[in-house]
């Protein structure tokens, strides 16, 4: 299922990209070759509009990031105020990072906190993958909102039943609809290879030492089943949050993200860069359109449209994925929001991660919007406003 070509000068690469093609790699090489040193992110410095950073070479880089969504990301955080955050924005056609900002130290670099839900975009990709679960699968279902049960491992026979196709679990979250798939249709380890495929327990394919996230899957079923579900067993970063994402907007590949745009010796390719395949384009696809359901009429329905029912992203259909939990009574919750916009040739991928006390100020896929806002109104996308001038309703301040 992986691809490769021979290394690809940056020249070769920028006439590939010109004529809108994607530059293939072999899977798990660098596009220069592992040649490249680590940028310390911790060190980034902007002058005039123009990011840089040392390299653990001595050398200085010139980043990728983009001004102004730079200070829109870092404004946003300060206005959610969490206990810590973080906000990754891509650029989906050519992998290099537009903006990457957090409040409190490490969060970017480190995958520690749960990935929660966003871990069923690993589920549902394995559950596609065996080709006997699709989105018009019906499932019925009877509670899991908040944790998974033995009872939940089966097609419920009392209480109160929900019946809905496979490709509504997703953007609903349906927790019980995942348990009693995975129970059914998944062995832990068709799990375990599907996540490795993503990337899960490695460092990701980018400019600095950043792990994707961590994952440990038990053997008991019901423990696999709250594995499968997002409510144990994995830890995400936002860089690793994002990345999934792209992984499902490049159909199905798995994608190398770019911080350094140059050095003294190298300039990163134009176009997008492939490692190997995470899935086939079938799934991804497939995918796509059940994180359509997120922003829709999902758990992101209500932040992606104002009160009357417009949408603050007009003529686009965003897909997304949102993850919220509190392991445990008196931890912090985590909130995440990965996903992209426009949902077909996308052009941005946007993570985001908020962990909060017992007061929220902001939810992760409300500044996830305001970021795409950003994005697209800086593009002078028609009908898309900008967030700090026309700010969105605030979440309110309980869960």
């Amino acid at each position: 299922m992986q691809r490769g070509l021979c290394q690809l000068t940056s020249g070769v690469a920028s006439a590939l990209a010109a004529a809108g093609l994607v530059v293939l790699l072999p899977s798990g090489v660098r596009a220069d070759d592992g040649a490249r040193p680590s940028v310390d992110l911790s060190r980034i410095h902007e002058t005039a509009g123009v990011f840089t950073a040392p390299l653990d070479d001595g050398t200085t880089a010139t980043l990728t990031l983009d001004p102004a969504l730079q200070k829109s990301a870092r404004l946003l955080l300060a206005q959610a105020r969490p206990r810590e955050g973080a906000i990754t924005l891509i650029h989906a056609r050519t992998g290099r990072l537009l903006a990457f900002a957090e409040t409190g130290k490490g969060v970017l670099t480190s995958s520690r906190q749960p990935a929660a839900s966003v871990f069923k975009l690993v589920t549902t990709t394995a559950l596609l993958e065996q080709r006997v679960v699709s989105p018009s699968t019906e499932v019925c279902i009877a509670g899991g909102t908040h944790r998974i049960e033995r009872r939940h491992l089966e097609p419920p026979r009392a209480g109160r039943v929900i019946c809905s196709p496979f490709g509504l679990a997703l953007g609903h979250s349906r927790n019980a609809a995942y348990a009693q798939l995975a129970t059914a249709h998944l062995s832990r380890d068709e799990l375990a290879d599907t996540a490795r495929r993503f990337g899960f327990n490695q460092a990701l394919p980018f400019d600095a030492k950043v792990p994707l996230g961590t994952l440990s899957i038990p053997y008991g079923d019901l423990d696999f089943a709250r594995t499968a579900a997002g409510f144990s067993g994995s830890t995400l970063s936002p860089l690793g949050a994002a990345q999934l994402a792209f992984s499902v907007a490049a159909g199905g590949r798995r994608m190398r993200v770019r911080i350094v745009a140059r050095t003294d010796d190298f300039e990163a390719p134009e176009g997008r860069e492939m490692l190997g395949r995470v899935t086939d384009e079938w799934t991804a696809t497939r995918l796509a359109k059940m994180m359509e359901v997120t922003v829709r009429e999902g758990t992101s329905a209500e932040a992606f449209n104002d009160s009357t029912g417009r949408p603050y992203l007009p003529h686009m259909s965003v897909a997304g994925k949102t993850g919220t939990l509190q392991p445990r009574p008196d931890s912090p919750t985590a909130s995440w929001f990965t996903g992209f916009a426009p949902s077909k040739k996308s052009e941005v991928v946007v993570s985001v991660l908020l962990v909060n006390g017992g007061t929220w100020r902001r939810k992760a896929n409300e500044v996830a919007r305001d970021m795409l806002r950003a994005y697209f109104h800086q593009q002078g996308r028609r009908g898309v406003s900008d967030p700090f001038a026309a700010p969105a309703t605030m979440a309110r301040a309980d869960r």
